[in-house]
């Protein structure tokens, strides 16, 4: 018997989609049930990480003894996400408690000399780092000579010498044999939040729920911050955020309640992935990459009065925002516009004076979608290279850029995103040793999707497809391919952008839309055979009733002529 027959007969799966998990890798019917079905115990013991002991031991004294304790954050989502998760914890439990996060175009990156110096200032005798300092060797040696006492949370790939610390919370550390590497920087933090509110007797469970609520609480905020941070959707990750997702259906705080209403004003079904990834976090990212994070924070301990207004803030940063990455994006395809092998290396490193420092990340992932290369978008400013790169799922870019390790000022990310500085003379340097990597692997992946006829499409496979939810980075949405409809009529023109397609195969009828497709449109007959590439959309409605749609990403269209025409992206 095949796992997809075995599939069948153990978890009553239909054959389709029993079909479709095995050609995702799945071949182990214990480990397919743990994810589709996740449940709270699946999340492990906080105790189980290197370093919990006694960083909850020195918080705890350091509470009982009236210390000034300072979190010490980054400024994306995962950061300010972190910093709220830890703040709210720390106050639970008395604690005199204040955060930092750096402004990203006057500090950059990463704990500064400053950060800390600022901390001894105000009387600061403990800091707790968030989705930062594992690279952090000068700060925390300053830190430590000036009798700071600092505890590091951080998920990013640590270096070959750990820096000094009372002690480092980190699932990538050599030692540390806690079960989930996948946590993102707000997910360690929850873990070191877990561990103090369990050992302060804070987690009253009255009602014998399967969890205790305090901490579900919490993971509304650990399911944004992992689909933000783009951590893999498997194991622990994917337990936070189909929770967390169920939360967010029911928001208390009212800084979130004004968030979801503001990025979600017409929704009337439940938060998504999608919701998170295209409309929560780039509003919660966009305060951070204008250099005011701070504003996150301060949403998420608003009052009802304020909070509203609050978000609002937040709308009109990232639109300022969306504005300064397009004015990026047209300055690139002009100049691909005028060199047609600007796109050809098989890893790209594109520059610009002047360009915004907060959305060269943003432009970073828009390329790689475009191209499926590695690329590193770089912002030249007062004789300075500020880069942000990401990548491919099959190419570890945070290693080729430690190749040049000795030109940059600091650097770090994880396999599929960096961050670095370094003096601008030495752009062309790093260009021609990033050149010469073998960088084969990161060329577009042949298409791995899975391949169905139109008449397979029901609606009840539609609601089996619910089951890999949350969708996300290590468990993408599906994506199928049908060879051989037939066009029933030319395609309709939407709003000057988009295409609809009537499409026919083997008596079975579906609808086709192709959002802001590529222009020009090709002139295409009914009758026309195309090959498709597509996600599967379905939605109810109280007039249309139970429909679905299938929503392209490709298309090859065969006229009668037999001459192909169509769109590739």
């Amino acid at each position: 018997m095949n796992p997809a027959e075995r599939f069948q007969t153990a978890l009553g799966l239909s054959p389709l989609f029993a079909r479709l998990l095995a050609a995702r890798g799945w071949s182990e019917t214990a480990a397919l049930t743990e994810f589709l079905y996740p449940r709270l115990e699946h999340i492990h013991s906080p105790w189980l990480m290197l370093g919990m002991g006694a960083a909850v031991d020195r918080i705890l004294n350091g509470i009982a003894q009236g210390e000034s304790i300072r979190i010490l954050g980054d400024y994306d989502a995962d950061g300010t996400l972190a910093t709220v998760i830890l703040r709210q914890a720390l106050q639970t439990l008395g604690a005199r408690v204040s955060f930092h996060l750096p402004k990203r175009l006057d500090e950059g990156y990463g704990l500064h000399l400053a950060a800390i110096d600022a901390a001894i200032a105000d009387g600061v005798t403990l800091a707790v780092t968030v989705d930062t300092g594992i690279r952090e060797h000068a700060a925390l040696e300053h830190a430590s000579a000036r009798s700071l006492d600092v505890i590091v949370t951080d998920h990013h790939l640590p270096p070959a010498t750990l820096p000094p610390a009372l002690a480092i919370l980190n699932p990538h550390q050599p030692g540390c044999s806690y079960p989930d590497k996948g946590l993102c920087g707000s997910g360690v933090a929850f873990k070191l939040a877990h561990a103090l509110l369990d050992r302060a007797g804070k987690l009253a469970n009255p009602n014998n729920s399967p969890w205790p609520p305090m901490l579900q609480s919490y993971l509304k905020l650990v399911a944004i911050a992992s689909v933000a941070d783009s951590v893999p959707l498997l194991g622990e990750n994917r337990v936070f955020t189909r929770f967390g997702l169920q939360g967010l259906a029911q928001p208390v705080n009212p800084g979130l309640r004004a968030l979801l209403a503001s990025a979600l004003p017409k929704a009337d079904r439940p938060v998504s992935s999608s919701d998170i990834g295209f409309r929560i976090a780039p509003r919660i990212n966009a305060a951070g990459r204008m250099g005011a994070a701070d504003q996150i924070v301060d949403l998420f301990f608003a009052s009802a009065a304020e909070a509203p207004a609050r978000a609002q803030a937040l709308d009109a940063l990232n639109l300022t925002r969306q504005q300064l990455c397009e004015k990026i994006q047209s300055e690139i395809a002009a100049r691909c516009a005028r060199d047609g092998n600007l796109l050809a290396p098989s890893l790209l490193l594109l520059s610009g004076d002047g360009w915004h420092r907060g959305v060269i990340g943003i432009v970073a992932s828009r390329v790689l979608s475009q191209t499926q290369k590695p690329v590193i978008i770089v912002a030249l400013e007062d004789g300075l290279a500020h880069g942000s790169g990401r990548s491919p799922a099959n190419f570890h870019l945070l290693d080729a850029i430690a190749t040049c390790a000795d030109l940059f000022d600091r650097f770090g990310g994880h396999a599929q995103a960096v961050g670095f500085q370094l003096r601008a003379e030495r752009l062309p340097e790093l260009q021609d040793r990033l050149s010469k990597l073998s960088v084969a692997a990161a060329n577009a992946e042949a298409s791995d999707a899975f391949e169905v006829r139109l008449a397979e499409l029901t609606w009840p496979f539609a609601r089996e497809l619910q089951r890999l939810e949350p969708c996300g980075e290590g468990n993408r949405e599906p994506i199928f391919r049908t060879r051989g409809a037939t066009l029933v009529s030319p395609p309709q023109v939407l709003k000057e952008r988009h295409l609809k397609f009537n499409l026919a195969q083997d008596g079975a009828r579906q609808t086709a839309l192709f959002w802001n497709a590529p222009q020009p449109f090709p002139s295409l007959a009914a009758g026309a055979t195309l090959d498709i590439e597509f996600r599967l959309e379905a939605s109810s409605h109280p007039q249309y009733g139970d429909r679905l749609q299938l929503i392209l990403s490709n298309f090859v269209a065969r006229p009668a002529s037999s001459k192909a025409a169509g769109i590739t992206l």
